[in-house]
């Protein structure tokens, strides 16, 4: 199994394949050409046929845009062979000429992959780093040993991944505080009106015994609104 970090990933909404995975690869892209003056993006089949609804081409200019002149090319009819999510970067020179080339697939769950092999958090081949591969297997460890579960992730991750998950909280909190508090209609064609926060103000309303249900729904709801929007 990986690490917990490439299951517990921040990123921007509405979708990890489409907008996710895209922003990711975009700046891996930036950080390996700093000196680019131009950028082309082509996004071929699913990417391109559905992008513009998820935010496909937001995500990727937030993170070039500010480097350099980008332009993205649509393909959706043209599906390379591995995976149907395919991107593909170049980067420019000051003479106009290629100065390096990227194709890059978003296979699912914000995780990349460059047709061989799949690009971790870090940007390189992603590793296992448990041993165990299944509850069963963990929790007998655990019994074993006399040691807790999150004693197992301890053993197995780096000494960071406390202060890791802690990020992942506050911004899953800061999530549905923003899901609560924004009004309004939701991007897109649908015109869909917001409805966690008036939820909110209903579910603080019942009794004891209803209360508890109606909030966690009015929470649901924040962070469905917050990732259709495109919040991180």
């Amino acid at each position: 199994m990986e690490s917990i970090k490439e299951i517990y990933r921040i990123g921007n909404g509405p979708s990890s394949s489409h907008t996710m995975g895209p922003k990711r690869a975009a700046e891996l892209f930036r950080s390996r050409t700093p000196d680019a003056t131009k950028y082309h993006v082509t996004l071929f089949g699913s990417l391109a046929a559905t992008g513009k609804g998820h935010l496909t081409d937001v995500a990727i200019l937030d993170v070039l845009e500010p480097a350099a002149r980008t332009k993205i090319e649509w393909q959706p009819k043209k599906f390379l062979p591995y995976h149907p999510n395919a991107l593909k970067f170049e980067a420019y020179d000051t003479k106009g000429k290629v100065s390096d080339s990227w194709t890059v697939y978003s296979v699912g769950g914000g995780t990349l992959s460059d047709g061989k092999k799949i690009i971790s958090l870090s940007g390189a081949e992603g590793q296992k780093i448990y041993p165990k591969g299944n509850i069963t297997d963990i929790l007998n460890w655990c019994e074993q040993r006399g040691k807790t579960y999150w004693e197992y992730v301890e053993e197995y991750e780096s000494s960071d991944i406390w202060d890791y998950l802690e990020e992942v909280w506050t911004v899953m909190q800061e999530a549905v505080q923003r899901g609560l508090e924004n009004e309004g209609i939701l991007p897109g064609p649908l015109k869909l009106q917001r409805k966690a926060a008036s939820y909110y103000i209903r579910a603080k309303g019942y009794k004891a015994s209803l209360q508890s249900r109606g909030l966690v729904f009015s929470y649901a709801l924040a962070v469905s609104e917050e990732n259709a929007a495109g919040g991180k």
